[in-house]
């Protein structure tokens, strides 16, 4: 169904444009959006704010098309709000080329240089998380690592590749499930900060043993299936593919590296 959620990943289910790309393709878009939205050929902080709007615009209508804008929304938020809650105080007050003051009060300046830098900072954190989330959201972990692998490279890559992708939710499902036993076994958590603090010590121990007998089973799953065999492989999975996104990912790749070099002749020019 689309927009589902599976159970033991971050995909997100569906028959969408977004879906059926390639995963590479995908991951090429998150590599050209974090280029441009850094190192885009603009000077001006409006144009580059102009830039990042339009492409955190672009990655929202797409996932809105792939039907995973509500759970990207919920990840999106908790961690953009924080940042921002910490970041236009602090650039605001205190950023080192302060000079015009925008609000004042009883001693307390409020800076337009550090408010421009704050905004510029999260619109750019904002492109680089909205891509990420695209390609996390829609792409598959086995789609990931057979795409890795049908590219021609090492299966140690490919795996390399897509484990977070499968690791992130299963230590979340785990903390949850620690948390759980620990409250029935008495365990308090909640209540003020020193409090919390306190309920993570017995919740660290059991989880840090839970992930490593897990690396261990998953390192011996992996060698019972031949993981180091030099043989030829093959995969139950197919991941399509065809010469247009093929030359797409090399286009985004070249205008990636184009946006670093010019990025970095820039910087360069005028530190000299």
């Amino acid at each position: 169904m689309k927009g589902s959620p599976s159970g033991t990943t971050l995909f997100v289910e569906g028959r969408s444009f977004v879906h059926a790309l390639n995963p590479l393709t995908k991951l090429a878009w998150v590599l050209l959006a974090g280029a441009l939205a850094y190192g885009a050929p603009v000077h001006a902080p409006e144009a580059r704010w102009l830039v990042c709007a339009a492409l955190l615009v672009l990655n929202g209508c797409l996932l809105l098309s792939a039907g995973a804008s509500s759970r990207a929304w919920g990840v999106f938020w908790r961690i953009m709000l924080p940042l921002a809650l910490f970041m236009i105080p602090i650039h605001g007050l205190l950023y080192p080329g302060n000079r015009a003051v925008v609000w004042a009060w009883h001693g307390i300046a409020v800076y337009r240089e550090g408010l421009v830098f704050a905004g510029t900072v999260l619109l750019q954190v904002a492109v680089v998380l909205s891509a990420s989330l695209l390609f996390v959201l829609c792409t598959h972990p086995a789609d990931m690592v057979t795409a890795v692998t049908q590219a021609g490279w090492s299966p140690k890559l490919a795996f390399l590749v897509g484990s977070p992708l499968l690791m992130l939710p299963a230590m979340r499902a785990r903390a949850a499930t620690v948390q759980a036993a620990q409250r029935a076994r008495g365990l308090d958590s909640e209540g003020g900060i020193l409090k919390r603090a306190k309920g993570l010590v017995p919740l660290v121990k059991p989880f840090l043993l839970g992930a490593i007998m897990d690396i261990e089973q998953r390192a011996v799953a992996l060698e019972v299936r031949g993981f180091n065999s030099r043989s030829a492989r093959t995969a139950w999975r197919e991941v399509a593919d065809s010469p247009a996104q093929r030359w797409a990912r090399w286009a985004m790749l070249a205008a990636s590296l184009g946006v670093v070099v010019y990025w970095i002749v820039v910087k360069t020019g005028l530190a000299a």
